[in-house]
Formats: C-alpha cells, sequence, structure tokens
C-alpha cells in the first residue's frame, strides 16, 4: 500500500487532495477527536474541511470515503480536504488513539448574484466574491 503522500500526488483537486486552503473569509472552526485503538469512527461532514492527522510517529489512520475508489493510509501531518456531504470512515490499528482534526471556515452570507454564480460558475463566483 502506498503512503497516502504519495498516492495524493498523482490525483487531482477533485479527490480532495489539500491544493491550498480553504476559503478564509469567515472564521475557523477546529475540532479535535480521537481515534481510539482498532476502532472505526465515521460521519458525513456537514462543510468542506481538511483533515489532519496529529500524535506520534508511529502511528496511522486508514481513510476511507465514500465513492473514491481509494483507501489511504494517513501518518501524521498528512492533510486531506474533504467535500460537503462527503462520508468518510477512519479506522485505527494502532496500540493507542491518535489525535485529528477537522478545520473549517463559517461561510460569510452570499447576495443573490454570488449564490448563482457560486451554483452555475464556481470559479467566477470566487473571483467575484474578492471582488466584493
Amino acid at each position: 500500500m502506498e503512503e497516502v503522500s504519495q498516492v495524493f500526488a498523482g490525483h487531482g483537486v477533485g479527490h480532495g487532495v489539500a491544493s491550498g486552503r480553504l476559503s478564509t473569509s469567515g472564521a475557523r472552526v477546529v475540532v479535535y477527536f480521537e481515534v481510539h485503538a482498532h476502532q472505526m469512527v465515521s460521519w458525513r461532514l456537514t462543510r468542506d474541511a481538511e483533515l489532519r492527522i496529529g500524535g506520534a510517529a508511529a502511528s496511522s489512520l486508514w481513510l476511507t470515503r465514500h465513492r473514491d475508489p481509494y483507501d489511504y493510509w494517513m501518518k501524521p501531518g498528512d492533510v486531506v480536504r474533504l467535500s460537503r456531504g462527503e462520508r468518510v470512515w477512519l479506522t485505527s490499528e494502532s496500540d493507542r488513539a491518535i489525535e485529528a482534526s477537522l478545520t473549517s471556515y463559517r461561510v460569510m452570507q452570499r447576495g443573490f448574484v454570488s449564490r448563482w454564480l457560486a451554483k452555475f460558475w464556481p470559479r467566477i463566483a470566487d473571483h467575484h466574491a474578492n471582488a466584493l
């Protein structure tokens, strides 16, 4: 199995690779949690987020993402960008708990034009929002 950083290098943004940062227009929200030894956790994301793995150097987590044909071994320091609505599973095969965090940003309320642009032309909407 390839390590997560090597696997992510071959994929584009569509696979959630941490290429750049999430929008920092709003307040940052960070949620810390632990995946206990030999346990699995699963959830569906309510907003775009970055998953970071912390903890001891010898620890790693197994990441499975809904509708992604690949599974990933994540080690401390790895960051994965996840999309709103996506379901993920994390499994620990370590003998101790592994700390991880989800970082997201509160989205500022957009006007009608920005919402419409975001729906039909996301790249244009980002430029429009930055100009406001």
